[in-house]
């Protein structure tokens, strides 16, 4: 019995020595682990929602900025108006003024008219701005993203805002202009204004100039700077609304640009095909016969791909697509590195990589400045930037296999081949990928041209919004030039009549006006083009998308139609205005209130 026991405590004992052994061991092992890495994200991490966020604050930015413009139109649209009214109606304002009506009660009269007009146009403004421009803008956006329908929802900041700025521009005008009429007697209120005095012009100085111009010539010279006001409101309003359509135009050459830029000069390459890297020996032999058997395959190179996110504290993270050669002296022939501007090119080599113009814009690098990536696995990597390259969509980071090694320690893996291809119908296309994935080596191929129309595809949604903008610029400026127009034919109606009474046909009666207004329009018009060039460029740098750069660049067809839809919206309120003049009743004009 003792034996027993003995054996049993000898069991015990080796036991626990053992097991205290094993935990010696483990604690051994426990103190060499290194501490974990803890990583903690919000959503703002989250590149999808990021970008989104930022897609809406450029089109919050957007919209801030350009109901500037049409208010600064629409304030001098309704100026002009309600100044107008208030002097066409002297006569009434002398007759109650002279009847014993107070200033109060006249200026009333006109404010109630402003008020009623302000709030009614603005109920209509308001109904229509949270409807229907919302929704073709949302809609246009859908394509980019997975979004639910949209909630329109009514807004009393907005709302009042519109309407206070509203009834600033009709009302307080009308205020004003009834001051200002009011000074004067019952008398002379219930008088005609008399006409401006002529004077000497700065143009009549330049006696070369002066003696070369016809008879009719000096009389519009005369008119233009006998009304310095209308021919400024003229100027401006034409300025305005050409710099808006320009700006609609030149963002439809801009995104429009983007495609045959990126998917053609840029990258030159036809066909990227995917490789699977654990391929065996006879599976990559025979794709390597499925290449060379292809004849209309003039060229390959093998490129290593990896994707990374450049990491900057305050910046949001951006995916990057690492782009190694396996042969640096071929990338010319699929990739055309370059700078934008001089055109330049750029090659990378074993001391740092080039990066792409829009990533190097979001980070403010330059070259000799060093690019934080994160690879998967949260590990921090610096990457010298030696050149920035010419590039629209996405981020790009070339280096040579050298510096990749350099820089992250291990030997790039070469999963990708480009392909240049010379047949460029859709059929032999399709052919050529059945055959390519059909292989095992394949893991995926694209085509260059299918890529470049699903961009095209996506930067078609967004001329929703650049013909919004368009067509109501275009609007603004036909109302503008037709109350301009028509203000100024009936301040004018008098010496109109004089001149038909001395003989002027209706055509040249019109033409007299016309004049003045088409050289004023050629004057708004150029202004608006150099006004359009900054708003243009405004624009493109507050709608830029992060993996976007958009070509600032307006073509010169879209200078020709600003200006052909300003001469024409001219030339169609000028024919109203021929009917016009040609029903004015000389006697009635030309008569004498006294």
């Amino acid at each position: 019995m003792k034996q027993h026991t003995k054996a049993v405590e000898q069991t015990l004992s080796a036991g626990m020595a053992a097991a205290k052994k094993e935990l010696a061991e483990g604690d051994r092992k426990l103190a060499e682990l290194a501490l974990p890495k803890i990583y903690v994200t919000d959503r703002n991490d989250n590149p999808g929602y990021a970008e989104y966020k930022d897609n809406a604050d450029r089109l919050s930015a957007i919209a801030s900025a350009f109901p500037v413009f049409f208010f600064l139109i629409a304030a001098l649209v309704s100026l002009t108006t309600m100044t107008r009214m208030v002097e066409e109606q002297r006569l009434q304002i002398g007759t109650l003024k002279a009847l014993g009506y107070g200033n109060r009660d006249i200026i009333a009269k006109f404010l109630v008219y402003g008020t009623l007009a302000s709030l009614a146009a603005s109920i209509a403004g308001l109904a229509l701005g949270f409807t229907l421009f919302p929704t073709i803008i949302y809609n246009a956006y859908s394509s980019l993203y997975n979004l639910p329908g949209i909630i329109k929802s009514f807004y009393p900041a907005y709302s009042l805002i519109s309407i206070l700025v509203a009834l600033i521009c009709t009302t307080l005008t009308a205020w004003i202009a009834s001051r200002v009429v009011l000074r004067s007697n019952a008398s002379i209120l219930m008088r005609p204004r008399a006409p401006k005095n002529g004077q000497r012009i700065v143009l009549e100085r330049f006696t070369f100039v002066w003696k070369r111009l016809s008879f009719v010539q000096k009389v519009t010279a005369r008119n233009l700077f006998r009304y310095k006001q209308r021919m400024f409101m003229t100027v401006f309003g034409v300025a305005g609304c050409t710099a808006l359509i320009l700006t609609g135009f030149g963002l439809k050459d801009s995104l429009g640009s983007i495609s045959g830029r990126q998917f053609g000069a840029i990258m030159k390459y036809d066909v990227l095909v995917a490789l699977h890297a654990d391929a065996s020996p006879d599976v990559v032999d025979a794709y390597k016969k499925l290449i060379t058997d292809e004849s209309a395959i003039t060229g390959t190179l093998e490129v290593a791909q990896e994707t990374m996110s450049a990491r900057v504290k305050g910046i949001n993270d951006q995916d990057v697509n690492l782009f190694i050669p396996a042969s640096v002296d071929s990338l010319a022939q699929f990739v055309e590195l370059r700078d934008r501007l001089s055109g330049e090119g750029r090659k990378p080599t074993d001391k740092g990589a080039i990066v792409s113009e829009k990533l190097a814009k979001l980070y403010g690098l330059e070259p000799g400045d060093y690019l934080n990536v994160v690879d998967k696995e949260n590990e921090t990597f610096k990457i010298q930037v030696a050149g920035i390259t010419e590039n629209y969509v996405m981020h790009y980071v070339y280096m040579t296999p050298a510096y990749y090694s350099s820089v992250f320690g291990k030997e790039p893996v070469f999963n990708t081949e480009l392909l240049n291809y010379t047949v460029q119908d859709k059929a032999s296309e399709d052919t050529l990928g059945e055959k390519l994935t059909d292989s095992e080596r394949v893991a995926a191929v694209s085509f260059s041209s299918s890529l470049g129309n699903a961009f095209d595809d996506i930067m078609k949604s967004m001329d929703v919004v650049t013909w919004v903008l368009i067509v109501s610029a275009a609007a603004l400026a036909f109302v503008v030039l037709y109350s301009l127009t028509n203000i100024n034919v009936s301040e004018r109606i008098r010496e109109l009549s004089t001149i038909k009474v001395l003989g002027f046909y209706d055509k040249e009666i019109t033409m007299y006006i016309y004049r003045e207004n088409i050289l004023l329009s050629i004057i708004g018009i150029v202004a608006g083009s150099g006004l359009g060039i900054l708003l243009h460029s405004f624009v493109l740098k507050t709608a830029e998308l992060d993996a976007t750069l958009f070509v600032p660049i307006i073509k010169w067809p879209s200078y020709i139609y600003a200006a052909l839809l300003t001469l024409l919206f001219s030339g169609m309120i000028m024919a109203f205005m021929h009917v016009k003049l040609k029903r004015i009743h000389m006697i009635e004009a030309l008569k004498s209130v006294e």
